[in-house]
Order: structure tokens, then sequence, then C-alpha cells
């Protein structure tokens, strides 16, 4: 965000305090094989569909989901992911950056697959 301020709003940088949460907490904490209460039918047979465009943080997303194993537990109590993203890998300007978060995103990505996460690739394009 500060080198995005410095390059693009005249070198004005401001700061907000803002509350984030995890991919895997949001899951963990709304969808029904998650609450304590929850049958063991009503723990499968979901379709969990997620569709990703937050523009160069999916590295860091996907890092956080596949080390997390929220998805793989999903896919294991019987319910299906499908994670649609759309990479931005020119978000990240330092090219040594880059590659080491697209290396990352690779392993992460394929520990998710091999856990049965379905990919599919979201494609922007701009006239």
């Amino acid at each position: 965000m500060v080198k995005s301020a410095k390059e693009l709003g005249n070198g004005q940088v401001f700061s907000a305090d803002v509350q984030g949460i995890s991919l895997s907490t949001l899951i963990k904490s709304t969808l029904l094989p998650y609450k304590p209460d929850a049958t063991p039918e009503e723990s499968k047979g979901g379709l969990l569909i997620i569709k990703m465009d937050v523009e160069g943080a999916e590295y860091q997303v996907l890092k956080e989901i596949a080390a997390s194993g929220v998805l793989c537990d999903y896919i294991q109590r019987g319910n299906r992911v499908v994670m649609i993203v759309e990479f931005h890998d020119m978000s990240i300007t330092d090219p040594e950056e880059r590659q080491r978060e697209q290396a990352g995103a690779d392993t992460a990505q394929a520990t998710l697959n091999s856990c049965g996460v379905e990919f599919r690739t979201l494609h922007g394009f701009w006239a």
C-alpha cells in the first residue's frame, strides 16, 4: 500500500486501521460442518465455491488456506471445493518477491490439489 500510494498518490501516504480475517477462520466460523452441533448428515454433501480476485493478495491467501488444512478437512468430510482464482502476478513489482510469492502459491496450490480442491483460473480482460 505504501509503495502504491507513493507511486500513484503524489507521495501522500496515509494509514487506516482495519480488521482482517483469514479465509480459514471465515470458513470455520460460517460453514455448517464446523458448527458444534452439526449432524454427520449435515457435515457432508456440500459445495464450497471460492471466487478470489484480490489484486495480488491471492498468493498470501493460498499459502494461508493450504497451511491451515481446513479445505482438505472439508473435503475429507465428504464435501467439494472449487476455487476460481485470478492471479495478478504483475501487482508484485519486485522480480525476486514476485518469484518467491509465485513459488509459495504454486506449492500451496499443489497441496490443495492433492487433497481434491478443484482450481479454475479467472481471466481478467480489459478494453
